[in-house]
Formats: C-alpha cells, sequence, structure tokens
C-alpha cells in the first residue's frame, strides 16, 4: 500500500503484465470447461414421457444451453478486454497453447481449497448439479472486505481488484502505443448474442405458432418467445487509450462475472436487464437441484451419453481403437487454431487484423468448431461397427494440439480436414470441409506479408 500513489517502475509494470496475462489464461480456462457442458445438452431432447413433461425439459435444455453460451460469449469478451489492456501497456497476449494442457484443472494462481483441503479442480463433465456447483466456485464473488490479491487469490474479484490497482499507478504516457493493435469494438469484433445463446421461453411455442397456419405473420410470435440473454449495453470491446480505458474494462470483467461485492448486486448492467455470471448460474442450479421436479428427476434424457468426464485423445482412441483419433486431433486442431487465429490479431492492425480475427477467428469458432462438435455427438455419422457395439458418439477432449510450426499450421488443418471429410462425411461435411480450407493463413497476412510474432 506505501507505493499507492507512486507510479510502477519498470520492473513492477513487468509483473502488471504477467499478471494481466494471467487474467487472459484465466478467462481462456474457463471456455472449455463451459463449451464441454454445453455441448452435453441436447436442446431437442425427443424424451416425452408425457407431453407437459416432455416440454418443461425441453424448455430447461434450451434455457440452460443459451444461458451457458451466453457466458461463454462473455468469457471471451473478458479475454479480449485483458488482452487489450495488456497490449496497451506494452505486452503482447500469448494465446495458442495457453488452455489448460489437461482435465481436470485449476484456474491458473487460484489457491482456494476444496473441502478436503484439496485444491479445487474444474473439468470436462457434463451438465450436473454438481457441476454448476463448480461453475459458482468460478465465479464466486468476493466478500465485501476481501483484499485486492495478486497472487494465490480466493476469488476472481480480488485478483482483478488487484490488476485494477495496478494499472492506476501506470506511467499515462505508457497507454499512448500499440493501439492500433488491438481489438476495436467500432470494428465489429464483438456480438453480445449469437444463434446459441438465444432460446424461447417454452417449449410448446412451435404448436402456438402452428395453431394458425394462414398467420400472415408467424414470425412475430417467434420473436416475442425469443430471450437473448446478453443485453448490446452491458459491456463490449473497448480499445484502451488511457488508464481511464482500462479501469473501465476491469469493472466490465468484474461485474459481468460475480457482481459488485459493494452493492451485492445480481445485475452487471444498469438497466438491470442481465443477471452475472454468477446469479444465473446459481438460477439454473437451483432448479435442476429442485426436490422432485420434472428436470432434475430426468434431465439424462436431454444429454448426450457420449459426453463422459474429462475424456482425452488416448481414452477414446482405446475405446475405437484409434479409428477415433483423427476425429479428435481435427477438433483440437480447430480449437487450437482459433487460438492460434486470435494470437495472430494481436499483430496486425487494420483490414488485415479484420481479417484475421472478425472472419476467421470468428468463422472458426461459430461455424467450424460449433458444427464439428455438434456432428460428432451422434453415432450415427460414423461408419457401422465404429467403436463397437455401444458406441454412441464422440465428445471433444479440447486439448491444445502442437502445430509442426506456425507456417505449417494451415497445411496440417487442412490436411486433417481431408481425412475427416474422406472417412466421416457425417462429422465434417463439404460445407465445414470448405470453410476450413477458407480460414485465413495464420502465417500470411491478407496482403501476403510474413507477419512477425515479435512485438511489433
Amino acid at each position: 500500500m506505501a507505493h499507492k500513489n507512486t507510479r510502477l517502475t519498470a520492473a513492477e509494470l513487468a509483473h502488471l503484465q504477467g499478471h494481466l496475462q494471467t487474467a487472459l489464461e484465466v478467462e481462456l480456462s474457463t471456455v472449455p470447461i463451459y463449451l464441454y457442458t454445453y455441448y452435453s445438452i441436447n436442446r431437442s431432447p425427443s424424451w416425452n414421457d408425457d407431453e407437459k413433461s416432455g416440454d418443461v425439459l425441453a424448455t430447461y435444455a434450451n434455457k440452460a444451453g443459451g444461458i451457458i453460451m451466453s457466458v461463454v460469449v462473455e468469457e471471451m469478451l473478458h479475454m479480449s478486454l485483458a488482452a487489450n489492456i495488456l497490449r496497451a501497456i506494452g505486452g503482447t497476449p500469448k494465446v495458442y497453447g495457453r488452455s489448460p494442457a489437461s482435465f481436470p484443472t485449476n484456474l491458473p494462481h487460484h489457491k482456494k481449497l476444496a473441502p478436503d483441503g484439496k485444491p479445487y479442480s474444474f473439468g470436462l463433465e457434463p451438465l450436473s448439479v454438481a457441476q454448476f456447483e463448480k461453475f459458482l466456485e468460478i465465479e464466486l464473488p468476493e466478500k465485501k472486505d476481501a483484499k485486492p490479491e495478486g497472487n494465490h487469490w480466493e476469488t476472481l474479484g480480488q485478483f482483478y481488484d488487484y490488476i485494477t490497482e495496478q494499472i492506476k499507478r501506470v506511467d499515462p504516457a505508457v497507454f499512448k502505443h500499440h493501439e492500433s493493435t488491438q481489438l476495436h469494438g467500432e470494428n465489429g469484433y464483438y456480438a453480445p448474442n449469437n444463434v446459441d445463446t438465444i432460446y424461447p421461453k417454452n417449449a410448446d411455442w412451435v404448436k402456438e405458432n402452428g395453431k394458425n397456419p394462414m398467420n400472415p405473420h408467424p414470425s412475430r410470435l417467434t420473436a416475442k418467445q425469443a430471450q437473448f440473454d446478453n443485453n448490446t449495453h452491458s459491456g463490449g470491446v473497448r480499445a484502451i487509450h488511457s488508464i481511464e480505458d482500462a479501469v473501465k474494462a476491469m469493472t466490465v470483467i468484474k461485474h459481468q462475472g460475480e457482481g459488485d461485492s459493494v452493492t451485492d448486486d445480481e445485475f452487471d448492467d444498469k438497466e438491470h436487464d442481465e443477471e452475472t455470471h454468477w446469479y444465473k448460474f446459481n438460477a439454473l442450479c437451483k432448479e435442476l437441484a429442485k426436490k422432485n421436479s420434472v428436470v432434475g428427476k430426468n434431465i439424462g434424457q436431454a444429454l448426450f451419453p457420449s459426453f463422459v468426464a474429462n475424456p482425452t485423445l488416448l481414452s477414446w482412441s482405446k475405446q475405437t481403437n484409434g479409428a477415433s483419433d483423427d476425429v479428435i486431433n481435427l477438433v483440437n486442431a480447430v480449437y487450437s487454431y482459433v487460438l492460434l487465429l486470435t494470437e495472430t490479431s494481436y499483430t496486425l492492425s487494420g483490414s488485415a487484423q479484420h481479417t484475421m480475427f472478425y472472419i476467421g477467428m470468428h468463422k472458426a469458432m461459430i461455424f467450424i468448431l460449433d458444427k464439428l462438435i455438434g456432428n460428432m455427438r451422434y453415432a450415427s455419422n460414423y461408419p457401422s461397427g465404429f467403436g463397437g457395439s455401444g458406441f454412441q458418439g464422440l465428445a471433444p477432449t479440447f486439448e491444445n494440439f502442437q502445430f509442426s510450426s506456425i507456417s505449417a499450421a494451415k497445411s496440417q488443418l487442412c490436411a486433417l480436414a481431408t481425412t475427416v471429410n474422406t472417412a466421416f462425411p457425417g462429422v465434417c461435411d463439404d460445407n465445414i470441409y470448405q470453410r476450413i480450407n477458407d480460414l485465413p493463413d495464420v502465417s500470411v497476412d491478407p496482403s501476403k506479408n510474413l507477419i512477425s510474432f515479435a512485438t511489433p
């Protein structure tokens, strides 16, 4: 505290850069954990013990899926904001290869211990009350009297408070550099919702829409049913020009996750249109845990059975005698290429950055990774006898795929896509295959000039 009103020394600035890189990796660590649970949900369950019960389960499955994906979108935003601040003070964000090496995992620099005295661990697991409880631990609000913590933090709020305190001590002149290589909100780099964050109010909206087949405006009822969990005014990507900008960005990151410990506010926006991540997960958890509820008793009917806890390339390989390796490797390679596209974007500016990030990363994440994982879950997309008589599909492993080099990354990805497209066209169909081949090459910018991974 003695240094509160003094500028950071060069060594202290380097430490702050390290903490911002850790913040980036914390946000990145949550993405595969939340995504795995999201993809474990069948948002169109066929179970229909009776019509009303089936509708209740389908409504919950859709809502849980939409809300979990809405959190993932904001975690990607938080990662981008932390990276922008890091870039603004002269650091170079590292994203490729920084996803957890294995699961279960703890969050970087998190010291919180579980009741058994061992560090908490967060894994790739299907939707359940226990998994939601892990989510709540990740997003746990700090206590009102909690002190900022730079290392071995107990809550993310304390860690982000520490970073914010250090940001306030940065020499304002530092922020006059590296603006062009940040992600700018005005360039369309962030949309608060996508097709997977939207869910209907109830499961029988299609029936309501079909009551009058001559209705000239059926889309109006559909629009009324659609729920958009993230709101545009609750925060977006911002370029960091000053200490004030950086503090505002850290406030967005903190409030969207666990909320404001001072006010106990469950919302992350002043209009009170969007709950924080903690409150979103808590509401879903309570509904799932409710005694004798239709949802709690029958949730297994809305989950894909292949989503076992913490699968790996090796575990799937053993079950399928190696037949699953190419599919798992392709999905991991696409996931890793998404991170590589993101990291590369921070070495570019202008139209080159727009092509690499907005066109490349967004398409890889939404139109390729999402569709590949969606397809790999169905046993019908594999040849007869694949994986044995009990085979019910594959689940992603979110392992870091190690490309042999930056220059070879795109060609390796395309080679894997060719193999899977040929052997398993139901998993990597021609549309996905073409989209993979259309991705920008991380070793060449859109002007065909070699890019450098050194600090510009």
